[in-house]
C-alpha cells in the first residue's frame, strides 16, 4: 500500500497542498483530476521520491514496485523497438547468460551436482518471470499500441517522441509492477491505441494512479477518482461520470448546510442584539453567545466561475474556403499523398482521424502552408485568413514575458481593460496576468498559446491536438467556444468527446487516401463499422458469385483447404505440447533438449504462418 499523511507543499505565492492525505491500495485504479496547476504531476513526483513535501509523511513499502510513465521521454537508444521494450527485463538476459555459462561447464563435467542444482534454480527463476514467453507478450503489447511487425525491428532512435513513449510504455506494462503511475498516457496515442489501452488498464490487477483529461478514457479504465482542488484531496469510489454526479450532489448538500447554518447564525445574532440590554434575558443571551462561540463554522462553497472563451468571429467569407487539387506529398521515398483532391466549404468543422503516421499532421501543415506540396496546388478562397495551432505551439511562447505582455505585443493597440477582459475569458484573472510564462503549468501555457493565436479573427482555424494538457473543465469551455465559432475548423484530436461536440464532418486518413463522413465521431464509428461489415460480406461471398471456376477446380480447392486446415490443427497440438514441456518438464541436465524444443517450436510456427498465408490465398479464389 502507498500512503500520504498530512503533507504540505508550498511554492512562492501559492500553497499547493495543505494537510493532504490519502491511501492507494492494490486493485485501486485512480484517476487524478483537478484544474491545471492543482499539483497533479507534483503529487506523482512526491510519491516517486522525485520531489519532497515541506511537511508530512510519504509511506511506500520496501517491496513495492512502481512503473512510471512521465509526459515526455527524451532518452535515445541504439537498440531496435523490440529490444528496447525487453530492456525492461534485464534479469531475463542476465539469467539466460548464466544458464548458458553453466551449461557449457556441464558439457565438460555433466555429473557436477552443484552446477546441476544451480542450473535448476536458475531455470525455476526464469520460469517465474515468464522468460520463455516474454518476447511473445512484448509483441502483443507493442502491436496493441500500434507497432507493425516490421517496425519492431527498426531502430528506436528513428521514431518520433510519441512512438518512443509507446515503446517505453510497452516495456513498463511487460514488467507488471505493483503500481502504475501514468501522466497523460493518451497524449501520444491515436484513437485505436487509446481504445486498446483503456481495455488493457480496465483488466489491470495492480494499483494505478493516472493523470488524464480524457473523459471517455477515465470512464473505461479507472474505478476511483481522486480530486485535487485548493490544496485538498477527495476520493470518489467510481468512474469519472460517477464523480461528476456525486460531486454535484455533495456541493448541493454543502451549500444547503452552509445556508442553513448562516440562517441560524443570523437568527441567533438578532436574538442577542435584541435582548442584550434586558436583565430578564441575560441568561438566554449568554447561552446564545456561548452557542455561537462553540459552533463549528461551515465554509462557504466555492464553485468554479462560469468562464466563457470568446473567439473573435470572422466576416462572412466565400463558400469555397480551401481547394486542394491533385496534391501529392512525399519525403524522399516515403510517399504520403498522391492526387489528393478536397474542397473545404464555409462552416465545415472537420475532424481528421487515422492511425499515427497516416498523414493527418502533414495534411494540416499543407493546409496551413507550413509545408509545400510535392505536386498539385492548394488555393484559399478570396480574403480567407487562416490560423494554425501546431502540437508544439507552446514552444514559441516567450518564457520571460508576462501573460499580459504576451497578448499586448500582438493586440494592435488594445487597451489594458480589453486585454484583461480577453485574458479573463481564458481563465487568467486579476494579478495572475503579471506572472511570467515560465511559471505556468503545461495546461496554462496551452491556454495562453491558444489565446494568443485567436486575438485576430480568422475564417479558417487549423488545430493539431488543441486540448492536449488542458484539464477537463478547460476542455469543456474551449469546446463550447469552437461550437459557437461561425468559421471553418479542421482539427486533429484523440479526444472523442471533443470530436463529438465540435465536428460535423470526419475525414478518415489512411494508406488508401481519405474518406469523408458527414457527421460527428460517433456517426463515423457507426458508418465505418457498417462499411467494414459490407467489405467482409463481399469477401465471404466472392466464391459464390464467381462461377468461372469449374466444379472440378472448386472441388480441388476445397480438398486442398481441408488438408491445410488439418495440418494446422496438428501443428497447434504439437506447439501446445512443446509449450507445456518447456514450462514443466525441463531439468538441470536438459539444455540440449531445451534447445531442440525451441528449434522445433520456431520451425512449426514458421510452417503454421506459411500455411495460413496459403489458406488465405485460396480463400480469395
Amino acid at each position: 500500500m502507498l500512503s500520504i499523511d498530512s503533507i504540505w507543499k508550498e511554492f512562492p505565492n501559492k500553497i499547493l497542498f495543505k494537510n493532504l492525505s490519502f491511501r492507494l491500495k492494490e486493485g485501486m485504479r485512480v484517476g487524478l483530476v483537478g484544474p491545471n496547476g492543482a499539483g497533479k504531476t507534483t503529487l506523482l513526483k512526491i510519491l516517486l521520491g522525485l520531489e519532497t513535501p515541506d511537511k508530512g509523511i510519504v509511506d511506500i513499502g520496501k517491496s513495492v514496485s512502481i512503473g512510471y510513465l512521465p509526459q515526455e521521454i527524451i532518452a535515445g537508444s541504439d537498440r531496435n523497438i523490440i529490444e528496447e521494450a525487453l530492456a525492461a527485463f534485464p534479469e531475463v538476459a542476465d539469467l539466460e547468460h548464466k544458464m548458458h555459462s553453466i551449461t557449457e561447464q556441464l558439457a565438460e563435467n555433466p555429473e557436477n551436482n552443484k552446477l546441476l542444482t544451480e542450473l535448476s534454480q536458475l531455470q525455476e527463476k526464469f520460469e517465474q518471470i515468464d522468460g520463455w514467453d516474454i518476447e511473445k507478450k512484448a509483441k502483443i503489447i507493442l502491436g496493441g499500441l500500434g507497432f507493425t511487425e516490421e517496425q519492431l525491428f527498426e531502430p528506436f532512435n528513428s521514431f518520433s517522441g510519441g512512438w518512443r513513449m509507446r515503446c517505453y510504455l510497452a516495456g513498463m506494462l511487460l514488467r507488471k509492477p505493483n503500481y502504475l503511475f501514468l501522466d497523460e498516457p493518451t497524449n501520444h496515442l491515436d484513437l485505436n491505441a487509446i481504445i486498446w489501452m483503456e481495455n488493457f488498464l480496465a483488466k489491470w490487477k495492480g494499483g494505478l494512479i493516472m493523470i488524464s483529461h480524457d473523459r471517455n478514457f477515465l470512464d473505461k479504465s479507472i474505478n476511483n477518482i481522486l480530486e485535487l482542488n485548493r490544496g485538498q484531496a477527495i476520493l470518489y469510489a467510481g468512474d469519472y461520470s460517477f464523480f461528476i454526479n456525486k460531486r454535484e450532489e455533495l456541493l448541493q448538500q454543502a451549500e444547503k448546510s452552509y445556508n442553513n447554518q448562516q440562517k441560524t447564525i443570523a437568527q441567533t445574532e438578532r436574538f442577542i442584539e435584541r435582548f442584550r440590554s434586558k436583565n430578564t434575558k441575560a441568561k438566554q443571551v449568554q447561552s446564545r453567545i456561548k452557542q455561537l462561540d462553540k459552533m463549528e463554522k461551515i465554509q462557504a462553497v466555492k464553485t468554479s466561475k462560469n468562464f466563457s472563451v470568446q473567439i473573435p468571429q470572422p466576416e462572412r467569407g466565400p463558400l469555397k474556403v480551401v481547394d486542394i487539387k491533385d496534391v501529392g506529398k512525399a519525403y524522399g521515398d516515403n510517399i504520403v499523398y498522391t492526387n489528393l483532391n478536397i474542397t473545404i466549404e464555409r462552416g465545415n468543422k472537420i475532424g481528421l482521424v487515422g492511425e499515427n503516421g497516416s498523414g493527418k499532421s502533414t495534411l494540416l501543415k499543407l493546409l496551413a502552408k507550413v509545408e509545400k506540396p510535392s505536386s498539385g496546388e492548394i488555393n484559399y478562397g478570396p480574403g480567407i485568413k487562416a490560423h494554425y495551432f501546431g502540437q508544439h505551439q507552446v514552444e514559441s511562447l516567450d518564457l520571460n514575458a508576462t501573460i499580459y505582455e504576451t497578448i499586448f505585443s500582438i493586440s494592435g493597440g488594445w487597451t489594458e481593460t480589453q486585454i484583461r477582459s480577453y485574458l479573463g475569458s481564458f481563465f487568467f484573472q486579476a494579478d495572475m496576468v503579471k506572472n511570467k510564462v515560465k511559471v505556468l503549468s503545461g495546461g496554462e501555457k496551452s491556454r495562453l498559446a491558444l489565446a494568443r493565436l485567436l486575438v485576430e479573427p480568422a475564417n479558417l482555424i487549423l488545430l493539431d491536438e488543441p486540448t492536449n494538457h488542458l484539464d477537463i473543465h478547460s476542455r469543456d469551455i474551449i469546446e463550447a467556444a469552437f461550437k459557437k465559432y461561425s468559421g471553418t475548423i479542421i482539427c486533429i484530436s484523440h479526444d472523442r468527446h471533443f470530436l463529438n461536440a465540435v465536428t460535423n464532418t470526419i475525414i478518415k486518413v489512411d494508406k488508401n487516401g481519405i474518406k469523408s463522413y458527414s457527421g460527428n465521431y460517433d456517426y463515423f464509428l457507426w458508418k465505418d463499422g457498417e462499411n467494414n461489415k459490407i467489405i467482409e460480406k463481399k469477401v465471404s461471398s466472392r466464391d459464390t458469385r464467381n462461377n468461372k471456376n469449374s466444379y472440378k477446380e472448386l472441388k480441388g480447392l476445397r480438398n486442398k483447404k481441408r488438408k491445410i486446415e488439418k495440418r494446422m490443427a496438428v501443428i497447434d497440438d504439437e506447439l501446445a505440447e512443446i509449450s507445456t514441456e518447456l514450462k514443466n518438464n525441463i531439468t538441470g541436465s536438459d539444455f540440449e533438449k531445451l534447445q531442440a524444443l525451441h528449434d522445433s517450436q520456431n520451425k512449426l510456427e514458421s510452417e503454421y504462418l506459411a500455411l495460413m498465408e496459403e489458406l488465405e490465398g485460396l480463400s480469395e479464389n
